[in-house]
C-alpha cells in the first residue's frame, strides 16, 4: 500500500508540474495576443487545470474504470468550488465579474443540471456525451468570440517586436508540450495507484474519484487560484473556477464518453449528482446576495459545507 501511495503522489506531482507548464505556456502566448484576462480564465487557464481530469478520466475510460471516471468529474467540481473557491474568499474578498454573473455562472448551472439528469441513472450514453461535447463547442465560440471583454492583459516584458516574441511564442508552446507529457504520464500513475488503493482498502472506484482523484486532479486550480488571488486578478481566479467546471462536464465526461459510456455499477450516483447542484446553487446564491462579492465569510462556511459532503459521502459508502 505504501508504494501505491508513492507512485499516487509521484502521479499528482506531475499532474500539477504539468499544469503549471500548460498555463504558463498558453498564458504566455495569450498575453502576446492582448486576450483579456477573464478570457484567459475561462479558456486557456481552465483547459489547463482542468486537463489532469481530462487525461485521468481519458486513462481510466481506456482501462475501463468509468465509475471512477464519473466519480473524478463530479468530485473535482465539488472540491473546486468547496476548497478552491473558498480558498480564495478566504486570502482576500473576491470580486466576481459582472459578465459571469450573468453569463458563464447560470450556464454553469443550467449544465450541471443537465449533466444530473443525463446520469441520474447512473450511465453517460454516447448520445448524452455527444450532446455535452456540442454545448462545449458553443461554449467555446461564445467565449473566444468575445474577446473585447474586460480589460486587456498588459504587454508582458517578453512582448517584443520581430524574433523576441517568435521566440516567446516558441517558448510558450513547448511549455505547452512539456505540460501535456507531464499531464498524460501523471495521470497514467494516478489511475494504477488509485485502483490499487481501491482494491486493498475495499472502497469503490466512485468514492475514490470522488475523494482522493478528486482532490488531486483539482491541486492545478487551487494553485492557480491562490496566485491569482493574492496578486488581486479577481478576473483570473474566478473565471479559473467557472471554467473548469465547464470543462470538467463538457470537455471531459463529454469526449471521454464518446470514447466510452460511463456506468456507474455500485448503485448509481444521484446523491453525488444533488449535492454538486445544490453546492453550485448555494454559490451562485451566495454571489448574487453579496451584490458580485463573496467575502471571507461565505468561503469558511463553503470550506465548511465540503467538509461534511465528505464526511457524508465517505460514511454513506
Amino acid at each position: 500500500m505504501i508504494v501505491s501511495i508513492l507512485v499516487f503522489l509521484l502521479g499528482v506531482g506531475l499532474l500539477v508540474g504539468g499544469a503549471w507548464l500548460l498555463i504558463g505556456g498558453g498564458t504566455r502566448v495569450a498575453a502576446i495576443l492582448g486576450v483579456p484576462s477573464v478570457v484567459i480564465g475561462l479558456t486557456v487557464v481552465a483547459f489547463g487545470t482542468s486537463a489532469p481530469e481530462l487525461f485521468v478520466s481519458a486513462v481510466g475510460a481506456w482501462k475501463g474504470s468509468t465509475a471512477l471516471v464519473l466519480g473524478n468529474v463530479i468530485g473535482s467540481n465539488v472540491a473546486n468550488l468547496g476548497i478552491i473557491l473558498a480558498t480564495a474568499a478566504l486570502i482576500r474578498p473576491v470580486i466576481v465579474e459582472r459578465g459571469l454573473v450573468r453569463g458563464e455562472f447560470p450556464l454553469l448551472l443550467a449544465v450541471s443540471i443537465l449533466f444530473a439528469g443525463l446520469t441520474w441513472d447512473g450511465e453517460l450514453s454516447r448520445v448524452d456525451a455527444a450532446v455535452l461535447l456540442v454545448i462545449f463547442v458553443g461554449f467555446m465560440y461564445w467565449t473566444l468570440r468575445d474577446t473585447g471583454r474586460g480589460a486587456p492583459q498588459e504587454a508582458p516584458a517578453y512582448d517584443a517586436p520581430g524574433g523576441h516574441m517568435v521566440r516567446a511564442i516558441a517558448v510558450g508552446l513547448a511549455m505547452v508540450a512539456g505540460g501535456v507529457l507531464g499531464l498524460a504520464f501523471g495521470g497514467h500513475l494516478i489511475i494504477t495507484s488509485a485502483l490499487d488503493l481501491a482494491l486493498r482498502l475495499g472502497a469503490s472506484e466512485t468514492l475514490i474519484g470522488l475523494t482522493l482523484v478528486a482532490v488531486g486532479t483539482s491541486l492545478p486550480e487551487l494553485a492557480t487560484t491562490i496566485v491569482a488571488a493574492t496578486r488581486r486578478e479577481d478576473d483570473l481566479a474566478v473565471g479559473n473556477i467557472v471554467g473548469s467546471n465547464l470543462f470538467n462536464i463538457l470537455a471531459v465526461a463529454g469526449p471521454v464518453g464518446l470514447y466510452r459510456p460511463l456506468r456507474e455499477a455500485e448503485g448509481g450516483v444521484a446523491f453525488q449528482l444533488v449535492t454538486m447542484v445544490m453546492l453550485t446553487v448555494l454559490v451562485f446564491v451566495m454571489i448574487l446576495v453579496g451584490r458580485g462579492a463573496l467575502g471571507r465569510g461565505r468561503g469558511a462556511a463553503l470550506l465548511s459545507i465540503y467538509v461534511a459532503i465528505m464526511i457524508v459521502w465517505t460514511s454513506a459508502a
